[in-house]
């Protein structure tokens, strides 16, 4: 009798000091909220961080973009005595924000080891269609000096595949222009500054405007007309 009480409360403490499965279904099912909640606010992290790092790289290869064009702008010259070919500034069959523009230059940077460094080159920039499908900033440059060879002898290089747009204003000494040379001119000066506006977008779709205006040489003669003008309408 003694060891048969004995035995039978042992076996009760050992019954008491389990866990019921309703005990390890709440145990699971809080577990598993807690585990949610961290996952999501890992998850919001890395998101956030993946989103600064597109927006880092989109900055800088806006601004990449951006910083070449301006200083081969900066260089543009005059077309040489006799030549038809100058500076120009056109719509693209894309429409508006699909811009082209074409000018003499000697390229800051060389992309082809066989031309010499002070070598003048025709250079364009203009966003259209990769070979992906998808719209990119192209740069195209010509060292040959042969008009009817330019297209065969063009050297292609895409800077960039995350480019929308590209739109480009021209200003002389009285206002601004879609185009270059304007309609009526019939000279191939140069205006007087170029403002960029290209517009790139990331994995994300998130889009962003990257804008500069670009004096170009001849400034100081746009200035001296806007000068001249203000003097004469003063008097």
């Amino acid at each position: 009798m003694g060891y048969g009480n004995i035995a039978g409360r042992a076996s009760g403490v050992r019954d008491e000091s389990g866990f019921t499965l309703v005990e390890l279904l709440l145990a699971l099912f809080l577990f598993a909220i807690i585990a949610g909640v961290v996952f999501a606010a890992f998850a919001a992290v890395a998101s956030g961080v993946e989103r600064g790092r597109q927006s880092m790289e989109l900055y800088r290869v806006g601004r990449a973009a951006l910083l070449r064009m301006a200083q081969e702008l900066e260089a543009a010259l005059p077309p040489p005595e006799g030549s038809t070919s100058g500076f120009q500034g056109k719509k693209t069959s894309g429409g508006t924000g699909q811009d082209r523009i074409e000018f003499l230059t000697i390229p800051y940077r060389r992309y082809a080891d066989r031309i010499p460094s002070h070598e003048l080159c025709r250079v364009a920039y203009a966003v259209a269609e990769s070979q992906q499908g998808r719209t990119a900033l192209f740069r195209e440059e010509d060292c040959s000096g042969d008009q009817d060879e330019r297209r065969e002898r063009a050297t292609r290089l895409e800077l960039t595949d995350l480019a929308v747009s590209l739109e480009l204003t021209y200003f002389d000494a009285e206002r601004d222009y879609d185009e270059w040379p304007p309609v009526r001119s019939t000279d191939q000066t140069l205006p007087c500054r170029v403002r960029i506006v290209l517009i790139l977008r990331d994995a994300q779709q998130y889009e962003r405007a990257f804008i500069t205006t670009v004096a170009l040489p001849m400034r100081g003669a746009c200035e001296d007309e806007r000068t001249r003008r203000t003097q004469t309408s003063s008097r």
